[in-house]
């Protein structure tokens, strides 16, 4: 079987050759991302395997089935970036990854405690030598045992979040449209305008659908408690940003942790030195509030979570090669 896997960094080369061997895949890699213009590269290979800021839409399809392209297999759980009717229509079997949930799941948590204890303020502040508590105090924080979380999405990730906070004391409440047996007498499960109403803290573990898309934006941020704390380790356009600026110039979001922002394509992964230019303004806007963290996309990366990308990326191909049961399939 060959495979060729895009937007392969240097810290998976070395899961990439062992995962190959093991799984006996004749493995080509590429330093670029997968796009319209080095497609024709994919001719003659059974399978490719890519990440979330690939281009699978459908004219990139086109041309690897076109190739003799069957199989696409990401190494990100979201698949969103994949027209899906387009790789049903042109044969071409796609498969998400999975990951160790914990990556994602650590990162929130860690988010949400920043949020809270004003860390990002606070440590900016210590750049400039100021160690005082801050005009009237405003470098006080919050305590989690004090505090309602209202988690939004309790797949493998939300569930880790529910674990992560179960030692902290919170009040914990959630929704999901297909509630877990698993986190009966853990959670309670309430509507989503309950959720927004009582929540101290939000934090979303869904994945991005024409239903998601911007579920978090005015009519929803004035449904919240006054000072909530978002917190966003999922997908960026599940937040409608221009409405998240005004409900943190107005006051009504307290603090924001996000790790994905809407457009975040062209920043992430870039080093933007001095000559270089950041042109997405909302999240030059988003950045330079003292009460937001904004990081680059970055909870999934731990040593484990890219093991386990990689492995998944190409066990799925190996087994819709060998006709085998795909777990991680999705058309």
């Amino acid at each position: 079987m060959k495979v060729m896997a895009f937007s392969a960094r240097p810290d998976e080369r070395a899961f990439f050759e062992h995962w190959s061997k093991t799984l006996d895949i004749d493995l080509d890699m590429q330093n670029e991302g997968l796009s319209l213009k080095n497609a024709a590269l994919t001719a003659g290979y059974d399978g490719v395997s890519c990440v979330g800021t690939c281009d699978l839409s459908a004219p990139v399809l086109e041309v690897l089935a076109k190739n003799g392209v069957q199989y696409v297999a990401l190494r990100t759980i979201g698949f969103d970036n994949v027209d899906l009717k387009a790789a049903t229509r042109l044969g071409i079997h796609v498969a998400h990854g999975g990951y160790s949930p914990y990556s994602v799941a650590n990162y929130t948590v860690m988010l949400m405690l920043m949020c809270i204890r004003k860390a990002g303020y606070i440590m900016f502040r210590s750049h400039t030598a100021d160690y005082s508590l801050g005009a009237a105090g405003a470098a006080r924080g919050m305590e989690m045992q004090n505090l309602t979380v209202g988690v939004l999405g309790t797949g493998r990730i939300g569930k880790a979040v529910i674990q992560n906070l179960s030692g902290f004391g919170s009040r914990i409440i959630a929704y999901d449209p297909y509630p877990s047996p698993a986190l009966k007498g853990r959670v309670e499960y309430v509507s989503l305008d309950r959720l927004y109403a009582e929540s101290d803290i939000i934090t979303l573990h869904i994945p991005l659908t024409g239903e998601t898309e911007h579920m978090i934006g005015r009519e929803a941020i004035q449904k919240m408690k006054p000072g909530v704390v978002i917190i966003n380790c999922a997908r960026g356009a599940l937040i409608d940003t221009p409405a998240l600026i005004e409900g943190i110039e107005s006051g009504r979001v307290g603090s924001v942790g996000v790790d994905c922002f809407e457009g975040e394509d062209d920043v992430i992964r870039v080093d933007h030195n001095y000559n270089s230019r950041v042109t997405n303004h909302d999240y030059i806007i988003l950045k330079s509030f003292q009460n937001t963290i904004v990081t680059p996309h970055v909870a999934f990366f731990t040593d484990q979570a890219v093991f386990d990308m990689v492995r998944c990326s190409l066990e799925s191909l190996r087994q819709f090669y060998d006709g085998d049961q795909v777990p991680l399939a999705v058309c």
